[in-house]
């Protein structure tokens, strides 16, 4: 029986994963990793923007997961690849365990293991009905794929590889628009409860909607920064095999 599932579903294997009995390899489960979140998000934009339904221009990712069919791509796009991601992430830890940093390497696999558990409540904790959750749940899923997209960048040796590269510019697209993000809506917020003199949870976006201005273009490019670094890893892959590690070579 053991054995049967090992023939199912292999995570530890040297050329890919395996799922019933079929093998994908690495580099592809590192282009459908962020394919699949690309395509989700733009198609639920576009859904959002043309069906009229966004509140105020420009608006939240969070804001296409708006009853109708976005509702249903950003859900169904954002649970999918929270599973992908998590498999990424285990992966990425076995490939490169025997030449990165351990206790980075494996702080890196615990943040991937977080964000991508809390991507997948997150894919379903609409703003309208479970704000506080979906508060939470969106600034770990930001927060900690920053922080696995940096502890594993920092982890693996240096290189002249081009994934380094690109996570680089990557990374600091994405921090600077975290940034960005972060401090528009503090003090959007700042400003809310000493005018409106409410606690932070009742004050609406249409209200915060000049500090969201800035907040929504930054969450994008912090979404695509942090897309960046995912795309970025299957470059790594193909340099690990080529110096001779038992790693799978796409062709």
């Amino acid at each position: 029986m053991g054995g049967g599932m090992r023939l199912m579903f292999d995570l530890t294997s040297n050329d890919g994963i395996g799922f019933l009995n079929r093998r994908i390899k690495d580099t592809q489960l590192i282009q459908i990793s962020w394919i699949l979140p690309t395509a989700s998000i733009i198609i639920a934009t576009l859904i959002h923007y043309f069906s009229g339904n966004y509140r105020d221009i420009p608006f939240f990712i969070s804001e296409t997961d708006h009853p109708g069919l976005e509702d249903h791509v950003f859900s169904i796009g954002l649970f999918l690849s929270a599973l992908i991601q998590s498999i990424v992430s285990f992966r990425l830890y076995i490939l490169f365990k025997p030449i990165a940093s351990p206790r980075l390497h494996l702080f890196a696999l615990l943040c991937g293991l977080a964000t991508s558990t809390h991507l997948a409540v997150l894919a379903f904790a609409t703003m309208d009905q479970f704000l506080e959750i979906h508060i939470y749940t969106a600034m770990v899923v930001f927060h900690g794929g920053f922080a696995w997209a940096f502890a594993t960048h920092f982890s693996l040796p240096k290189s002249k590889s081009k994934g380094r590269k690109v996570r680089v510019y990557s990374l600091l697209l994405a921090f600077t628009s975290l940034v960005v993000m972060t401090v528009s809506i503090r003090d959007g917020i700042k400003s809310g409860e000493k005018e409106l003199g409410v606690h932070s949870s009742e004050i609406g976006l249409e209200y915060l909607q000049p500090w969201v201005d800035y907040a929504a273009p930054a969450e994008y490019l912090l979404f695509f920064g942090l897309i960046g670094c995912l795309a970025s890893f299957r470059w790594d892959i193909k340099e690990h095999a080529t110096e001779g590690q038992d790693t799978p070579i796409e062709s």
